[in-house]
């Protein structure tokens, strides 16, 4: 009786694992037939939205809308330190600031952004700072970050010290100086599950546990620098020291960098993140100047630096904040050198919409 007993047991046991069994296995068909219904091109936007934004949710919040758009408003300075190394004089020169009004549209990980400098509303040709138009097209991933930029600087300048010479009370308006710049600039985060580049500086995630990632990058900068010594102040032009003008020094430089990256929560939405990457290239570069034979076409190393920092309020929908931007550049000769820089600071307001599906789990 009792073997009975535990036989039937066994049974009512076994006849309800196979029914368990069997709904699992009709919930998995149910969500591979789901899965099948769903659009191909809506699949494929999530395996690449998982691989290229894929994170550990407990650290980071997801972008959750397909469109960002963002407005810009920025100020931008720019400023050039030549020398010789033959005198050891030198000369510095710093573009006047601009203020830039523009934005930035995102679809996913691609964006697009244009900017003009307000400065140059009413300004004849050839008075301008030369920035009227930025324009960058970006990829913005957890892991990568991409970007490719073009703009012009100077035109509008003040030269704001000579070696040997006393400026004060002196006309030191330079309009001499032209700048055009275009470059691709690459980085990958190693700890991209934990540590989100997007929420630091590009707005289309959220930081939720501070973190930091070390990062590799590679960077192609184009720089054509002029300068005309026609336009210096007759004062200058009969004391200045002939070995630190040139007419242009026009070079590619390529470089790869190793930095480190960290965001620091401060608040529920509220971030604030630095970055600073190093770099060391290769500068193919050459210089012509009155004195053509002091200078010759240039390979050497180059050592550059970029540093970031900003400041963020986000709460996925809505997101507000500062970006503070600094590249450096220097250009060295065994005669002569320059280095120059430039220093951007922005405001970003934007706006997320087009809410999409978002993975389960």
């Amino acid at each position: 009786m009792l073997m009975t007993f535990h036989f039937v047991i066994s049974v009512a046991q076994t006849e309800t694992t196979m029914i368990e069994d069997d709904e699992k296995s009709e919930m998995l068909d149910s969500v591979v037939v789901e899965r099948h219904k769903m659009p191909l091109m809506t699949r494929i936007m999530n395996g690449v939205n998982e691989f290229f934004m894929g994170c550990d949710t407990t650290y980071v919040t997801p972008q959750k809308y397909q469109l960002t758009a963002q407005m810009e408003v920025s100020y931008w300075h720019d400023y050039y330190f030549l020398r010789s190394s033959e005198t050891r004089n030198t000369m510095v020169i710093q573009s006047d600031p601009s203020v830039i009004l523009g934005g930035y549209i995102y679809y996913s990980i691609l964006g697009y952004g244009a900017v003009w400098n307000l400065n140059d509303i009413g300004i004849k040709a050839g008075k301008t700072n030369g920035t009227s138009l930025r324009q960058s097209f970006v990829i913005h991933t957890a892991k990568i970050f991409a970007e490719y930029y073009t703009f012009n600087s100077g035109k509008g300048a003040e030269i704001k010290s000579v070696s040997g010479i006393d400026l004060r009370g002196k006309d030191r308006t330079f309009h001499g100086l032209d700048s055009r710049c275009n470059g691709l600039n690459a980085v990958y985060m190693f700890n991209n599950r934990h540590f989100s580049w997007p929420a630091a500086f590009g707005a289309n995630a959220v930081q939720r546990k501070s973190c930091g990632s070390w990062s590799v990058g590679f960077q192609y900068n184009h720089q054509k620098i002029s300068l005309d010594a026609e336009a210096l102040p007759d004062y200058l032009k009969a004391n200045i020291d002939s070995t630190l003008l040139f007419s242009q020094v026009n070079y590619d430089d390529y470089s790869i960098s190793v930095g480190y990256n960290y965001n620091c929560v401060l608040g529920r939405n509220v971030l604030f993140a630095t970055s600073l990457m190093p770099n060391i290239g290769y500068r193919r570069s050459n210089i012509t100047e009155a004195q053509k034979e002091r200078h010759s076409i240039l390979n050497n190393l180059s050592t550059d630096l970029n540093i970031r920092m900003s400041l963020f309020w986000n709460n996925t929908r809505l997101f507000s904040g500062l970006i503070l931007e600094a590249h450096t550049y220097t250009y060295r000769k065994d005669k002569f050198g320059l280095t120059n820089t430039y220093g951007t600071l922005k405001y970003l307001l934007g706006f997320n919409f087009w809410r999409k599906p978002q993975p389960k789990g």
